[in-house]
Order: structure tokens, then sequence, then C-alpha cells
């Protein structure tokens, strides 16, 4: 037992508000620095997130027990990032094993983040959902500043003049904005917030809408309208959501002609289309301000036009009926328009194997035509599931399985949805698990929902984060994006929490408690594996220095990525780095000893093979006939091989 002068007090509201504004600055940074994606980013915060979880161990109350569905759905996580790590021992690229674990931790360390924090928020739990709806305002305001003063046309648009900045991929785009809205327009419409503040938020949902409408991603409506229906659906207040949601939409409608003008102008990434963007971002900054100005009034005097508590719920009751009427008006109607149910889902089948659509002809790329390459990727997938169902081909083991046996022209990262990644990379166990978190925490939601008007508004709008990502996930490439990711587990353990909370446990009543040694112990391995991400992150950023300083300082690229390789013993991405360096600059010998160590660590990377066989060239040409030939077969279908062949002179 801690002596009294050990133990350690810690006021509930200064101790939920510190984790969740550093909570929040991760995740917006994240969503600034290209959605966490890239180590040297996500492995920094998530360092932070398992030392804010220390810090919860070693000096927060305890005021609840995690037990239950809540148990549940953390084991499952946390043991999902222990099997990912394990699939490092027959992944094709280790490194990725690593990487994804790291990420499957960090997840992990949200979830404890939102359930202490809303433990110790007591009755202002919805104050949990602040950091995810505040780091997507931030990120949008940042966003809008950037692309009006900017004239980088290649830095913000994608190839057909969709929005990809900051984080570099439209679809990603979309879902950061779109999911940081629906917590955003469940704290409008509670009255515990102060007026100003429901004001604000308003305006940046509208703000955050316009930036997702301008990334044009086709999956994100659909994902939206589910989102949408489950938080009417489940909201114990569907009126005032409805409400307020019309409130954010009607400025971003109004700002629409100039929003879908960029993509109408069909300049791709050039700079044409910088003119068309500023007049957007004039159009987003009006109506925002506009939607900042509504909401000012509307959470001010809203409250003085309540319609009695019996009307409004004969109303929220009628409306949930239109709700679910409407939907089912709307697919009889899309499925007899369009050749009845089979017709409509054999058209959507056809064109999942159809390739990207040029859409510039329509004027925008929302729709129905949902023609993409998505279907060969579940293909491949599907085949990898059936070589090895229980082990799949480890961690990042899709994209090699993807160049042997997929379509000629595309290079996939994943097979684009949540469901098939786990199957094909990680087998049965990876599913079950990642199916364990998801349900456990829905189970876990649940259970709150039933406690009260509050944990019912807290479920509602943590359900319809958790709707939007598993609709949108299960068609994209989510898991590496760590800012969309990370607020699912998060949310989901503050919704849990008040289920978890301990009877006569009170945010108005001091706890005090000891250090006891269970705490002290997993403290201290959640900073053991803080420390253990430093090496990779080292590691990732003198690979960075040295692939941009090289032409200005050869022989300090060269140190840093020997340094880089040394850090990460499984990681062939910085002697890959160091071979083409070595080759844009002559240097045959250092190329060959890089891409032979390389391919000790990685030796089916079809790239290395390639990197070696530029490095014999036409001096040892039975050498490069060899090396091509086993790039050949890692990765039939890559152009780059054929054209060395070809410059070597060197035939089948």
């Amino acid at each position: 037992m801690a002596s009294e002068a050990g133990r350690q007090s810690w006021p509930s509201a200064v101790g939920a508000a510190i984790p969740l504004a550093v909570f929040g600055g991760v995740l917006a940074w994240w969503g600034w620095k290209s959605g966490g994606y890239f180590e040297v980013t996500f492995l920094p915060g998530t360092m932070i997130l398992l030392g804010l979880v220390a810090a919860f161990l070693l000096f927060a109350p305890v005021v609840g027990a995690l037990r239950g569905a809540a148990l549940v759905s953390l084991t499952a996580l946390v043991a999902l990032a222990a099997w990912t790590l394990i699939s490092g021992l027959w992944s094709p690229v280790p490194a990725v094993a690593f990487s994804d674990s790291q990420r499957a931790l960090g997840y992990a360390a949200a979830f404890v983040i939102g359930a202490w924090s809303c433990l110790l928020l007591g009755r202002r739990m919805l104050l949990s959902l602040g950091p995810l709806a505040l780091g997507g305002a931030v990120v949008a305001v940042i966003t809008l500043i950037a692309l009006w003063v900017g004239s980088n046309s290649k830095d913000f648009f994608e190839t057909d003049a969709t929005l990809r900045y900051p984080i570099g991929y439209r679809n990603a785009e979309a879902a950061f904005f779109l999911m940081a809205t629906l917590p955003a327009i469940v704290l409008c419409v509670s009255r515990e917030l102060p007026w100003q503040v429901r004001g604000i938020l308003l305006g940046s949902s509208t703000l955050m809408l316009e930036l997702a409408i301008l990334a044009e991603s086709r999956a994100s409506v659909f994902a939206a309208l589910i989102a949408v229906a489950v938080l009417i659906a489940v909201h114990p207040d569907r009126l005032r959501v409805l409400g307020w949601l019309t409130l954010a939409a009607i400025p971003a409608l109004i700002a629409l002609p100039w929003l879908l003008d960029v993509f109408q102008l069909d300049a791709g990434n050039s700079a044409a289309e910088i003119h068309p963007l500023h007049r957007a971002c004039a159009a987003m900054a009006v109506t925002s301000a506009l939607s900042v100005a509504v909401g000012l009034v509307g959470a001010r005097f809203g409250s003085r036009f309540a319609l009695p508590d019996r009307a409004r719920t004969g109303i929220s009751r009628a409306l949930l009926g239109i709700v679910v009427a409407v939907l089912l008006v709307g697919l009889v109607a899309l499925f007899r328009s369009d050749g009845g149910p089979g017709g409509f889902i054999n058209r959507r089948v056809d064109q999942l194997t159809a390739g990207t659509p040029n859409l510039a002809s329509q004027g925008t790329r929302f729709g129905l035509n949902v023609s993409s390459d998505r279907g060969e990727f579940w293909r491949v997938a599907i085949h990898d599931f059936d070589r090895n169902p229980f082990g799949g081909d480890g961690a990042g083991g899709f994209r090699a399985s993807y160049l042997q046996h997929g379509k000629p022209g595309v290079q996939p990262e994943d097979p684009h949805s949540i469901e098939m990644l786990m199957l094909s990379e990680l087998g049965i166990p990876g599913a079950l698990l990642m199916l364990t978190f998801i349900g456990g925490g829905v189970v876990a939601i649940l259970r709150t929902r039933r406690l009260g008007p509050e944990e019912a508004t807290l479920a509602a709008g943590v359900l319809a984060i958790g709707a939007y990502w598993l609709a949108h996930a299960s068609v994209d490439w989510f898991w590496s994006y760590a800012a969309i990711t990370l607020p699912v587990p998060f949310a989901i353990g503050a919704a849990a929490a008040p289920a978890l909370r301990r009877e006569g446990a009170s945010e108005r009543t001091p706890v005090r408690t000891g250090r006891t040694p269970v705490r002290t112990g997993l403290a201290a391995v959640a900073v053991v594996l803080a420390l253990t991400m430093l090496p990779f992150f080292f590691s990732e950023r003198d690979t960075n220095h040295a692939i941009r300083t090289w032409p200005a300082d050869l022989a300090g690229a060269y140190g840093d990525l020997d340094n880089a390789a040394d850090l990460n013993p499984w990681s062939s991405r910085a002697l890959e780095a160091k071979a083409g360096i070595a080759i844009a600059n002559g240097d045959s010998q250092l190329a060959l000893s890089a891409t032979d160590e390389g391919i000790k660590r990685t030796p089916d990377d079809w790239l290395l093979y390639y990197l070696r066989a530029q490095a014999q060239g036409s001096a040892d040409l039975a050498g490069a006939r060899q090396s091509l030939a086993r790039a050949k077969l890692l990765s039939p279908h890559d152009p780059e091989i054929d054209d060395l062949a070809r410059k070597l002179g060197i035939t089948k």
C-alpha cells in the first residue's frame, strides 16, 4: 500500500482537459501531416498517446473498472497488434508488420484515453467528443487558408482536380472531415455547451462539409448517409439533430456551385485550377461565417422556441418513421429505374472491375457509378485468404501478392477494404479479432445508451462515427491512415466508459489513489513500448533526410542511410535509397552491396532486383539477366523492368 504522501490527487476537470487537449493536438497534427500515414508522424504521435496512458496509470484516479464488453473490445485490439507483429515471421515485408502493429497499439492507447477521460468528465461526458470535433475544425481552417493563399496546384489536387490536400488522398480527405462533422453536430445539439462554442462548431461543420465536397469522394456520400441515418435513429432528440444538420448543410449548398466548378473545369492538377479554387475558398469563407452567425443565434435563442416534451416526442417518432419510409421508397425507386434489384446489383458488380472512370463530363464524381479496380483487389485478397486461411500473407503481404496476381498498371498498398485486409494479410485470427473489437465495442455502447439521456446522446454520436468509418473503410484503405482510424477506438472507449463507472464515484468528489504495483507495471510497459518506437522513427527520418539532401551532401547521405539501415534491421527502404543514389552517381559496387544486403532482409521485393540489374548493367549481362528475371517473376507487369531489359539488350 502506498503511503499517503505518495498518493496523487487529480481533479477531474483538469485531469480530463489536459489529456483531451493533447489527444486533439495529435489528431489535428496527423490530419495536417498526411493523415498520420508516414512513420515520421504517426510514430511520435503514438509515443505521445502511450505516454498519456502511462500518465493515467500513474496519477489518475480510478473511478471505473474495465470489464465486460469494453474489456473484450480492448483486449481484442491489443491482441490484433500482437498478431500483426507475429505475422512478420511469414510476411514478405516484415517492416510493415512492425509498422502496422505499432499503429494498432496506438489505436488501443486511444481506447484507454477515451474511456479514462470520459470517466473523469462524469456528467460532462459529451466533452469527450470535443477533440474529434475541434481537431477536424482546426485542420479545416488551416486548410482553407493554405488553399486560399497557395498556388501550387500539384500539392492540392489529384490528376482529375479533386482535392487531396492536406492528407494526400481524396477519399481519406473526405472521411477525415465528415467524421469530424458528426461529433461537432452532436455537440451543437447539446445545450450544456456555451452558446458561443456551439455557434463556432456549426460554422466549422459547414466548412468541413464543403472541404469534403471538394474531395469528390464517391463512397463518402453513401457512408455519410448511413452515419446520419444512424445518428437520427438512435439520438434521443432526433428533431434537434435534424435541425442542426440542416443549419450546417444549407450554407454548404449555397456554396455548391463554386465548389463543383473546381472539378467541372476539368483542368487536372494544373495552374488553371487555382483561380476557381480561390473562388471556392472565398465562397467557403463567406458561407462558414454565415453558418457561425446562424449557429450563434440558434444556440442563444433557440431554447425560447422549444416545443413541449410531448409534442417533441411525437414529432421525433414521426421523423424516424419518415426517415425509414424515405429510405425504403428511395431503394425501391432506385431498383426499379435500373432494371430491378438484380440489374442494379449486376451493374454495380461489373463496375467494380471497370477501372477508375473519367466523370468530368458529368460535372461531378458524385453518383451511382462505382467503377474502380476494387473488384480486382478483392479477388486477389480472397485468393490470398484461400491460399493461407490461418495466417494470410502476413502484414503488408497483399501488395507483393497483387503485383504477381493482379491487374497490370495498378500497385495498391492494400485491398481497399478493412474486411479484405484482415482476411488476406492476417487470416482468420485477424478477422476474428477485428470483429471482436467492433462487436464488443457496439455491445458496450448499447449498454451505456440505456443509462440516461446524456449517455444516449454520447452513444448516438459514437455509433454514427463508427458507422461512417466501417461503411467507408469497407471500400477503402483507412487502417493505415491514423488520423481517420484513431477517432474510432477513442470514441468507443469514451462511449463505453459511463457503464464502467464505479458506484458512488463522482466528478465532484475528489478521488485519491495510490500507485499500485499493477498500475506501475502497466505504465512501465507503455513507456517501454513507446521507447521501442524511437529507432524506427530515427530510421525513417534519416532515410528521408538523405533522399532530400544527397545532391548537396553525398557523404552525409550515405552516412544517414547506413545509420537508418542499422536502426531498422527489418526494413530495406534505406538500402534501396542507397542503391538508387549510388547508381545515379555511377558507383555500381556500392549499389550492389546495398541491394545484396536488402535482398537478405526482404527477398521478395522486386525493386531490389531491379536496382541490382541496373548496377550490374552491361558489365555483367548474365547477372543482370538473372536479376531481371527474378524482378519479373515478382512483378510481371511492371513496364520499368521491360524497359531496362530492352536498354541492356536482354531478350527473353
